[in-house]
């Protein structure tokens, strides 16, 4: 019987230490353990491995490294919060969150498997990467490339968890440029991953991926990243303000309380989707969203973790399933609907009224 294969990426030599012996403990096989200042020109696609984990505190120069595994075709484990001493209490229970997340996206054994029990043979992890393989760019619809609005005509909520970064990059890179909308991107992740995330979500480019400011107001192709420690909400004036409190619960940023919190401000021009993620973070929230007719989720099979879209799945609520593909495609369709019902008066008389027409590949519930 083979382990489960998993390579590591640390910023610290302690951590490295601490990662290897843990994960031979539990019965994976350590593959691949670099510090990202000396992967340089390594083919990073040439290591066999069913899952990276990634433990980094600083952003360093470069990034490149992590946009490649984020494109690549295994999992990515990131802002898994920093190992303590094996002497510490907490180390136990890290320990078994580590390897819980693990389970998720290797097929190891459940939790508190005996080390004989976690060897297996290795099942192939889940391919949540190569989805946008071989698909075509989405096309800005034509009617959108003469809007003049100067605010967002839409709010979408991304929320997500384990998976989440690799699925939200994904669906990030399949948008085109120029629709007139913003998201608020809200992660749960480690507090000292936040500025590599913003940066590595947003190494294309076409979409303006920024950290949360006291102050700011939300533009047109902006991707706000939820603080992790600090809840915020949007005043009237529209500026995003922190309440000097930490977020309810036991995971920075509450995706319920996001939820709760832009609803409240954005009403009609609020909308939300769930991504991969472990737990049901989200779904509370959503039952309460009565007027709020676009909540989609990523298809859980596609997830490296689908019990956050399985949950909300479960609310009856959600009205649109798909890959992260889908769900930008779906996007383009609705907001170009949503134009032309509400500013494009020629189209409006016209007795031919366009519809967004539904995927074959992804699903809806009502």
């Amino acid at each position: 019987m083979s382990l489960s294969r998993v390579a590591i990426i640390a910023d610290d030599r302690l951590q490295q230490h601490l990662l290897n012996d843990t994960l031979v403990r539990l019965g994976f096989q350590v593959v691949f353990n670099l510090q990202p200042d000396r992967i340089g020109d390594l083919q990073l696609h040439m290591v066999e491995t069913d899952v990276w984990l990634v433990d980094i505190y600083e952003d360093g120069d470069s990034l490149d490294w992590l946009e490649h595994l984020l494109d690549g075709h295994v999992p990515v484990l990131i802002g898994m919060e920093r190992a303590p001493q094996k002497s510490c209490p907490t180390f136990l229970r890290w320990e078994k969150r580590l390897l819980c997340k693990l389970r998720e996206l290797t097929h190891a054994p459940a939790l508190g498997a005996s080390a004989d029990d976690i060897l297996m043979d290795r099942a192939p992890a889940k391919d949540i990467n190569n989805i946008n393989s071989a698909l075509p760019a989405i096309p800005l619809p034509d009617v959108l490339t003469r809007t003049d609005v100067q605010e967002p005509l839409q709010i979408w909520v991304l929320g997500a968890s384990l998976g989440g970064p690799e699925a939200v990059k994904q669906f990030l890179d399949a948008l085109p440029s120029g629709l007139p909308i913003a998201f608020v991107y809200a992660q749960h992740i480690d507090p000292r991953f936040e500025h590599a995330l913003c940066s590595a979500v947003g190494r294309h480019g076409q979409y303006n991926v920024r950290n949360f400011e006291n102050g700011l107001q939300l533009q047109i192709g902006d991707v706000l990243v939820a603080p992790i420690e600090d809840e915020f909400q949007v005043l009237a004036s529209g500026v995003c303000q922190t309440l000097g409190k930490a977020w309810p619960g036991p995971y920075g940023p509450s995706i319920d309380q996001v939820l709760i919190n832009l609803h409240a401000h954005y009403q009609h021009r609020f909308n939300c989707i769930l991504f991969s993620g472990m737990g049901s973070d989200g779904s509370e929230a959503i039952l309460g969203l009565s007027d709020c007719e676009n909540i989609w989720v990523q298809t859980p099979e596609n997830c490296a973790s689908g019990s956050m879209p399985e949950s909300a799945i479960g609310t009856g609520r959600v009205t649109f399933i798909g890959t992260p593909y889908q769900l930008a495609l779906q996007l383009v369709q609705s907001v170009k609907q949503h134009w032309v019902e509400t500013h494009d008066t020629s189209r409006n008389n016209h007795s031919g009224k366009e519809h967004p027409s539904r995927l074959p590949t992804g699903s809806t519930q009502r």
